[in-house]
């Protein structure tokens, strides 16, 4: 029962991204309203600043948990968010997730997600971006 689950999201999630990118019927993108706009500029200064706190701090377990919390929050946001268009937002989560996943291997949310983003990308014969 969960692997039909599993597969029912990923298939979804791949019709989207074809239609995203052009290989299905044309698909109306979603206006981005001023609050989508507004949730992912705050995220990423949260996380511009968690990272150049970490940065001073490398070894801090709260400012590595901070950076690794809104890392993931900011790149779920960045691979939903239709303040993104389809050929930004998936590159730019990936990167993101890399970032965490750095700093924090066992980031769950950053694992799953950046994995469904390569097996998505594979899946449509798609090169994976390198960062």
């Amino acid at each position: 029962m969960k692997l039909k689950s599993v597969l029912a999201i990923l298939t979804g999630c791949l019709v989207s991204l074809c239609l995203a990118f052009g290989q299905g019927a044309p698909m109306r993108q979603a206006t981005p309203s001023a609050a989508d706009m507004a949730k992912l500029t705050k995220l990423e200064k949260e996380y511009k600043s968690s990272q150049a706190v970490l940065k001073s701090r490398h070894r801090d377990k709260k400012a590595i948990e901070r950076f690794s919390t809104i890392g993931a929050l900011y790149g779920h946001e960045s691979m939903m968010s239709p303040a993104l268009p389809p050929r930004v937002k998936y590159r730019q989560a990936l990167h993101i997730y890399r970032e965490v996943l750095k700093v924090d291997p066992l980031n769950k949310v950053a694992k799953a997600d950046s994995d469904l983003i390569i097996s998505i990308y594979k899946s449509m014969g798609r090169p994976i971006p390198k960062d």
